[in-house]
């Protein structure tokens, strides 16, 4: 093996950077070894034979991957609260529930006595996010379904009791009307 030392440091110094920046061809040492003055190797470079190697840059993909880097305690001048106001994050969850609210109450899907009762409780801090609130409206919402739905029920039995009585009635001969009317007339 040729000893290139000596053309590695004249392409060093023409090229402006440090030898281990240099590549030199391995296929061709031969007439790499031949060129011992600045001319020769201006030669080589010509020919890419001798070439410059790209600057290594850091790659950005803990950067991109949102890794926090030089957050550490030793980093930080000013306390917890003076870096992220706890009032700063109050005010943004409280603008995010209201902002929900807002849009719920605008496309109908609360009625303004829901979202005059979700506002306080948010206001009251009843709600750590958004998907707490959502999950309280719907839970509301399903129970005044159901107790509509139940209220519905009792309402059909009463009317089905109610007509009951009166095909009662009409099947009843005059005598059983006053028997009837005796009955109750004793239990008032």
């Amino acid at each position: 093996m040729v000893s290139l030392k000596l053309q590695k440091r004249l392409a060093a110094s023409l090229l402006d950077c440090g030898k281990g920046k240099v590549w030199l061809d391995p296929c061709e040492p031969l007439l790499i070894s031949v060129a011992n003055s600045r001319m020769d190797i201006r030669m080589l470079v010509n020919d890419n034979l001798i070439i410059r190697k790209p600057n290594v840059s850091r790659s950005g993909w803990r950067h991109r991957k949102g890794i926090p880097r030089r957050e550490g305690y030793g980093k930080r001048k000013g306390t917890r609260e003076a870096r992220l106001p706890s009032k700063l994050l109050w005010m943004r969850r409280c603008r995010v529930l209201r902002r929900l609210l807002r849009k719920y109450r605008e496309t109908k899907k609360i009625d303004k006595h829901a979202y005059h009762e979700m506002y306080l409780k948010a206001k009251g801090s009843v709600f750590k996010h958004k998907r707490a609130l959502i999950e309280t409206l719907h839970k509301a919402k399903r129970e005044k379904d159901q107790k509509s739905h139940f209220d519905q029920i009792i309402a059909i039995k009463a009317m089905g009791k109610l007509g009951a009585k009166e095909t009662r009635k009409q099947n009843l001969s005059p005598s059983m009307e006053v028997m009837d009317v005796l009955n109750n007339v004793n239990l008032a």
